[in-house]
């Protein structure tokens, strides 16, 4: 990736984060916090950053994110930023995976809010019978 397009990135993603009303959080947080549309969403997910929002259309949620390693102007990222675009129906949710942490996005009824909650994955060990 040539340092313009980590620039033009870096500035894109700060823009969203400036957003008025932006949010940010960190997936180590033991509760979830609500947003509105169009309000800036910043996060941190295990080792991985994302930023951004979703849009209230026909009563459903269309959430935008982007997820990339966090900046270091003097470390090469370990992979290239990816783009998620998910329909969340009222009254449902999704989740999003990263390396090493989930988030659990809901949809309110009428798709006013979006709930974002950290999901806690626990290692399961079987019983040897």
């Amino acid at each position: 990736m040539t340092r313009s397009a980590k620039l033009t990135g870096i500035v894109l993603l700060s823009g969203l984060a400036l957003l008025p009303g932006a949010n940010v959080s960190s997936a180590d947080e033991a509760s979830g916090y609500r947003v509105e549309p169009l309000k800036g969403i910043t996060l941190a997910v295990g080792q991985k950053r994302a930023v951004g929002y979703y849009k209230n259309d026909a009563g459903s949620c269309h959430l935008t994110l982007m997820l990339a390693d966090p900046y270091s102007e003097s470390d090469k990222p370990a992979s290239e930023p990816v783009r998620v675009n998910l329909t969340v129906r009222e009254g449902t949710s999704a989740q999003v995976d990263a390396l090493k942490g989930s988030l659990a996005f809901a949809c309110s009824t009428g798709a006013s809010t979006m709930t974002i909650q950290p999901v806690r994955e626990f290692a399961y060990s079987a019983v040897a019978k």
